[in-house]
């Protein structure tokens, strides 16, 4: 690709930050240097820290460093980085990594392969920069760039060392410099919302890559590293993963560094990259994007939309009065957890008037019992002198622990929640959900406007947009749903139930 005046300005803007970030006047004698260096190389967080301080703004994560670590370690490894967005995966495995590989003079020469070749160009423009203005990598390793730009998808160093740009499907077969072929190949986000879409054209791809592409890297000694998140259940990263399917099992061979966005896999749970962000920000951006987006780009698990409820088929309007309501459900689906787990705690309120259903208000997140049964109490305090509303819980919780949290809050607020539990023998739970789906269809099911904003009625939606047979994505709203509005609508069959009295026809068959 040849660069517009303005992207050249920029990359040259870029180079002059390195230079001011890295630039360095220090005075040491040979052998002062050479233990100084030498601490650094055994260091892949000081060395990380040292030489690109522009990049490392804040310490290392645990999986940085344990990357980079077996990365070092294995020199014929098939690593696929699965990190979430935002947390250094091309810093790392597309500059820091592949320099620190080349300062231990472990690199021979290097593709970096993007959606298209001008991302691909992009990513070497990055590395380029530090080769030749990082005042602190070349006062230790010697001067770098000698022949070539990104521009032109190729730069050669002073020792002969190539680095090449590739776009999906173009053809790296024969190369090399003079004796030397590639051993380092980094793939970053290859997969894009359009070629998910198309599973020929993933296919093909995923054959390019373990075809032409990785064994254009020396036979001997070749790292190749794949980086992205998974935006779709059989993308390309998945493809080279294996797991594809729920349960599958992942391709022989290779190193997978699995990471979401907090540890135990929750919205609420401690950041994977606790050196860097809080969980308060965590949660602040997934509230923000939705439930699908932070599904998706921060914890690999892409939700596929309208399989069974479809988009359109939300509507938000104005309620009526409670008072007015035939009948109000507040109905809880616990989880099966005390703590804050996978599991969603789902609260939701439902009301019935004529032949609509509309949800009032709800509680999805993943929480602790304490927080959700404190929510329950808050909502019945604010609507127990405007309508009457039955409270709901599936039949096996109350006679398990669940109960206790009952119990702790009953004992603060001074009264027991008349809450019920819900005896019925449910069937398959996917028969259920489905089930109730021609309601939303038909038009019938109103979400309370004015609670559009709210993060647990819009988590609440996406889980239902979300729901499908064998899905791994949370159920936990739509399954409190069902239970709602199971209850509503049997409430209304009894009392449009008209018995009919008189006398019957004794007209003589014989």
């Amino acid at each position: 690709m040849k660069a517009d005046a303005l992207l050249y300005q920029k990359w040259k803007e870029h180079c002059a930050a390195v230079e001011s970030a890295t630039n360095l006047i220090i005075t040491e004698s040979s052998d002062n240097a050479r233990l100084r260096v030498g601490k650094l190389l055994n260091d892949y967080e000081t060395f990380a820290s040292y030489y690109f301080p522009h990049y490392i703004t804040d310490p290392c994560a645990d999986f940085h460093i344990d990357a980079a670590k077996k990365i070092k370690s294995d020199p014929n490894i098939f690593a696929i980085l699965e990190w979430p967005r935002e947390h250094a995966k091309s810093v790392h495995a597309d500059i820091i990594i592949p320099l620190f590989l080349k300062a231990h003079k472990e690199l021979n020469g290097m593709i970096i392969v993007g959606k298209n070749e001008t991302d691909a160009c992009m990513q070497l423009s990055q590395l380029q920069a530090e080769l030749e203005y990082n005042q602190r990598y070349i006062n230790d390793f010697g001067k770098q760039k000698k022949l070539g730009s990104w521009e032109d998808g190729e730069f050669i160093t002073t020792d002969n060392i190539l680095f090449r740009a590739y776009g999906r499907g173009q053809s790296p077969r024969g190369l090399r410099l003079r004796e030397k072929r590639p051993n380092y190949c980094v793939i970053d986000d290859i997969d894009d919302d359009e070629i998910v879409q198309n599973p020929d054209r993933v296919e093909k791809v995923v054959d390019w890559i373990l075809g032409s592409l990785y064994n254009a890297l020396d036979i001997r000694k070749s790292r190749m590293v794949v980086v992205g998140n998974r935006i779709h259940q059989k993308s390309i990263l998945a493809h080279l993963v294996g797991d594809i399917e729920e349960g599958s099992p992942k391709r022989k061979g290779i190193w997978h560094s699995k990471v979401m966005a907090t540890l135990d896999g929750t919205f609420t749970g401690k950041p994977a990259w606790h050196q860097k962000y809080t969980s308060e920000q965590l949660q602040r951006r997934f509230e923000r994007i939705g439930y699908y987006m932070a599904m998706r780009e921060f914890f690999h698990k892409p939700v596929s939309k309208g399989k069974i409820f479809k988009r359109e088929w939300i509507i938000w309007g104005k309620i009526p009065k409670l008072s007015e309501m035939d009948h109000i459900v507040c109905y809880f689906d616990p989880s099966y957890k005390a703590k804050t787990t996978n599991d969603f705690k789902a609260v939701k309120v439902w009301g019935k008037k004529g032949l609509k259903l509309y949800c009032i208000d709800a509680f999805v997140k993943q929480a602790t019992l304490t927080e959700a049964i404190k929510w329950i109490y808050d909502f019945y305090e604010a609507t127990r002198d405007i309508a009457a509303v039955e409270f709901y819980m599936e039949e096996v919780f109350m006679q398990d622990t669940f109960y206790d949290d009952f119990e702790a809050e009953a004992r603060i607020r001074g009264y027991y929640l008349p809450i019920r539990g819900d005896t019925r023998r449910k069937p398959d739970k996917f028969s259920r959900i489905a089930a109730i789906a021609p309601y939303w269809e038909r038009g019938l099911v109103i979400y309370n406007q004015a609670r559009k904003t709210s993060a647990h009625m819009i988590t609440g939606i996406e889980q239902t947009l979300a729901f499908q047979k064998g899905s791994a994505v949370h159920d936990d709203g739509p399954d409190a749903d069902e239970g709602a509005i199971f209850i509503l609508q049997r409430r209304g069959r009894v009392e449009n139930f008209d018995i009919q009295i008189g006398l019957r026809n004794h007209k003589s068959i014989y």
